[in-house]
This record gives structure tokens, sequence and C-alpha cells, in this order.
């Protein structure tokens, strides 16, 4: 068992794996009817993410680390759990498995490992099979170090949401229809219909929103981001509130107008029923994720 103060930074340490396509039940019948490169691609990415966790398990062994290991599909209260009482936290997968396991994240450093770059951005991973063990050992000998990254708050009938690393899409459950929701920052408000509003954070601005027309923020911003998606505009009025940033200390607050609303936290995982007349509160946490990341991904942008 790790004795001295290095190892205690790698100790308790939780492993999140992602469950490749190819191992999901029901997929195997449907790639068999595919074509042979989709098939080929996703058998690939398979392989590749059973060879990343087994080369991550054995750099941590080699520095006397043993992980609690969980399934991304399995992240119950009781995986929670071990994540929330974790000093060090490995995600092997993409970009999706590091956001769900985020959630959980309290006080641990966490590291990212992109099993698939070929198929897979990973954009907030750090580490791949080739670096792993390198990387680990920089950890462990405190050259490197995890960076501060602001998470977005989320309070909703009282109550506080998982925090979301990315970012939050208030939307209607139907694509196709439109989202209706008032907007409030402080003294000023807005009526939008639009095809959904995103609130982003630093680490989620190089991501949907900016798909959508928004700005990438430098890693280290302590403010968010929020701009509605194809904004439908009333003929001689002005939209205020079509896009914006919300402070630190400050924050922003939607009221759904929409029977059959949702937020999307972070993607579709911790997807959450916004009915009509329910109002959501979104602002910085107070706690940011200790995440290893590269801020030369985020240095060349605009604004801060």
């Amino acid at each position: 068992m790790p004795s001295t103060g290095k190892d205690r930074l790698l100790f308790p340490c939780v492993l999140v794996v992602k469950t490749p396509v190819a191992s999901r039940k029901q997929v195997t019948e449907r790639l068999a009817r595919t074509g042979r490169r989709l098939a080929a691609q996703v058998e690939e990415a398979a392989q590749e993410q059973e060879r990343t966790v087994a080369a991550v398990r054995e750099a941590l062994a080699d520095l006397g680390v043993t992980p609690v290991t969980v399934s991304v599909d399995d992240l119950d209260a009781r995986a929670g759990r071990a994540i929330t009482g974790a000093r060090f936290v490995v995600t092997v997968g993409g970009d999706g498995t590091l956001l769900a396991a985020s959630h959980w994240v309290t006080g641990a450093a966490l590291l990212g490992v992109n099993s698939a770059p070929r198929s897979s951005v990973g954009y907030l991973t750090f580490a791949r099979r080739a670096n792993v063990a390198r990387v680990l050992a920089r950890i462990r000998g405190g050259t490197l170090l995890p960076q501060p990254v602001a998470r977005l708050e989320i309070e909703l009938a009282g109550r506080l949401l998982p925090p979301a690393l990315n970012d939050v899409l208030v939307a209607h459950e139907q694509p196709a229809a439109t989202s209706r929701y008032r907007l409030r920052l402080g003294h000023r408000s807005e009526e939008q219909r639009s095809s959904g509003l995103w609130v982003a954070t630093a680490a989620g601005s190089t991501a949907g929103i900016r798909s959508a027309g928004g700005q990438a923020m430098p890693l280290v911003a302590r403010r968010l981001q929020f701009r509605a998606r194809e904004l439908y505009r009333v003929r001689g009025r002005s939209a205020a509130l079509e896009s914006g940033f919300v402070e630190a200390g400050d924050e922003i607050i939607v009221e759904s107008a929409m029977e059959a609303g949702w937020l999307f936290p972070d993607g579709a995982r911790m997807a959450t029923r916004f009915p009509f007349g329910a109002q959501a509160i979104f602002r910085i946490a107070q706690r940011p994720l200790r995440l290893f990341a590269d801020p030369a991904r985020w240095a060349h942008t605009e604004g801060g």
C-alpha cells in the first residue's frame, strides 16, 4: 500500500472506464448488418479501449496503486461515493466518459486518458496509451499539476444538480419544437423563442456554444457564457439577451415556458425535466474541478 506523501497523491484511486460500443448489449447484431468498414472501426475502437485500460492499470501498479474500477454505465450512488472519496480519478474513454465522471468528483484530481485518439476527439483528456505511464510518473513526482477549472452550478427548484464541466442546454424535448423560456440577468429580462439556450463554462466554450456562434474562452476564465440557438426575432424588437457573459458571483435565471422542457447538463446522460414555470439558476460553482488539462488548447481564444 502507498505510504509516502507522493504516493498518497494517487491514492485512493478510482478508474472510470468506457464501455465500447461493440461490447454493448444488442449492438453486436446491428453491427453485423452494417457495412464492414463501420463494423471494423467500432471493433478497432473496442480493442484500443481494452489495450488502454490494461496500460493504465499496469502504469498504476508500477506506482503501487490499485484502483477501484467503475464502468461509466454504472455510475450510481455507490460508485459516486467511491469517486467522492477518492484523491485521484482516472477516466479511460473520451470526453463523454470524463464529463460523466466529473459530476461526482469533489476534491479529487481528474485525469482523462483518450483510449481511441483516431476516432475520439478527447478535447478534455490529457493522456493516451502511449504516454500514460510518463504522465502518471510526472503527477506522482509533482512536476505535473492539475488546473483549477470553473464548473457550472445549477439550482433547480431549490436543489443543486451535479455541477456541469462543459455546458447546459435548455431545450424542448423534441428537437424540431420551439424552445420557449424567459431569461433574466441582473435587471434585464427577456422572453425568447429559439432552438434552445446554451450556458457554458470556459472549458465548454469550444464545444456546442462555439458552434452556435459563441466565443471560445481561456481555460482559466471564471465566468459563464450564454447564447440562444437560432433565436426567433420579432419584427421591430431587438434582442438584448441573445448572448452574453455571467461574471463570477452573478447568476442568470431561466424560467421554462414549456411543458416538455429539459435541461441537458454535459449532454443527455444527466437530462432533467424542466416543465412550465420551473426556474433554473446558473452560476459559477464555488469549488472548481482540479483537471489535468493543456491550457494551450484554449489559448487561441477570443475574449476572456
